[in-house]
């Protein structure tokens, strides 16, 4: 490794022999040096600092093989918690999660777009209450990842990163929402054992990003997610109806609460569409079937220039609302013909707020996109099926 100090190798080392184990679910130290390509002592000597940092924990194999069974290396869940704050018009919302993608606590609350310190405020106030008190013996994160849409922007996220870190004792990570999102889903969720996809993503806005072998391809100056602007099936006569945003009028939380709104039934909040009536489903079913049809034409445009071989469909509806429109998405390109292979929607829920909290994670602990995709070949390759679910999907 031309160019690199020693640190920098274990530093790199470490990384993969993690997202090995995480892909996996569990691996013998064998098995991590025929995926890793590394030798036995190095694997040896990294997982063993890996477990007594509380990182990975060690178990005896369900079945003893013959001669001496190898012990299994697995990710531990609470080894390590990040934050994540995902800023997107005036919502704000402040995750804890650890390793193990599990949100151990989060927080909602709606803040002045324009007022970076009510931001900045808002979130050191909400630390203190999913962590607590530092000199009380408060969790204590590995940093703070914050993701933020093109409402309130970029300038205002620099200016809350700026307030944060000079009153923070970790590291403050800062990324797009769509980059953060893709992260993601490449570290725990569908991308981490598949690191090609296109991702939408549905919330106060329609935004979405091409990731190809676990790097996100954002475009020329970072404009390649306003999938919003794409014209719909049937050209522009389909569009009819569409605001200035585009599908992104329709496609959008905005847009499904116009419509509930439109036929009498308000809904305010995403608790509101979490608790609908019976009229309430009724009309979100009609929504979802607006949205597949306007979403259609730009998938299968998606799918005849890229051919990802999923769409992964996240953002801020309820899980059910999500796989409704999965559903209606694969039955509507389920019959269709002349495609270049088959179009397979999959959901990645929470994906926006699981974005904002991997960032600290992607900077201390998880490999560089040339990794994710190595791994994932490594392991096709070599066929290891434990039929153990990765950390990730816990």
């Amino acid at each position: 490794m031309s160019g690199t100090t020693g640190a920098q190798a274990r530093d790199h080392n470490q990384r993969i022999i993690l997202q090995s184990i995480r892909a996996a679910g569990s691996l013998s130290r064998p098995e991590v040096v025929a995926i890793t390509g590394l030798t036995g002592p190095t694997v040896a000597y990294i997982c063993r600092r890996l477990v007594r940092d509380d990182l990975l924990v060690e178990r005896d194999p369900p079945v003893p093989a013959r001669g001496r069974p190898g012990r299994l290396l697995s990710i531990n869940p609470a080894g390590a918690l990040a934050l994540g704050a995902d800023m997107e018009g005036d919502r704000l919302t402040l995750t804890l999660m650890n390793l193990g993608r599990r949100i151990v606590d989060r927080l909602t609350q709606l803040i002045p777009r324009k007022a970076p310190a009510a931001w900045a405020n808002a979130i050191l106030t909400g630390i203190k209450d999913l962590c607590g008190p530092a000199d009380a013996g408060g969790m204590v994160p590995m940093g703070l990842g914050l993701a933020y849409a093109s409402e309130p922007g970029q300038a205002l996220a620099a200016e809350v990163v700026h307030r944060l870190a000079a009153q923070l004792p970790y590291p403050v990570h800062t990324e797009t929402m769509t980059v953060a999102a893709a992260a993601g889903d490449l570290h725990f969720g569908p991308g981490l054992r598949e690191p090609s996809f296109f991702q939408i993503l549905i919330g106060r806005e329609l935004s979405g990003g091409l990731v190809l072998q676990g790097r996100p391809f954002t475009g020329a100056g970072g404009h390649g997610n306003d999938i919003n602007l794409l014209i719909p099936h049937g050209g522009p006569p389909g569009a009819a109806g569409m605001g200035p945003q585009g599908m992104g009028s329709i496609v959008s939380l905005p847009g499904l609460h116009r419509h509930m709104a439109a036929q009498g039934l308000p809904i305010d909040s995403l608790d509101g569409l979490s608790t609908l009536s019976e009229q309430g489903n009724a009309l979100a079913a009609d929504w979802v079937d607006t949205c597949a049809r306007l979403l259609e034409g730009p998938i299968v445009t998606i799918t005849c220039l890229v051919n990802p071989p999923a769409i992964h469909l996240g953002g801020r509806l309820p899980g059910p609302l999500l796989d409704q429109l999965a559903r209606v998405l694969n039955r509507r390109l389920d019959g269709m013909t002349g495609l270049p292979g088959h179009v397979r929607i999959v959901v990645a829920p929470d994906a926006m707020t699981v974005g904002a909290a991997t960032l600290p994670f992607l900077h201390r602990l998880l490999p560089k996109h040339d990794v994710l995709h190595k791994t994932a070949a490594q392991r096709t390759q070599r066929g290891i099926q434990r039929g153990a679910p990765a950390s990730g999907q816990a």
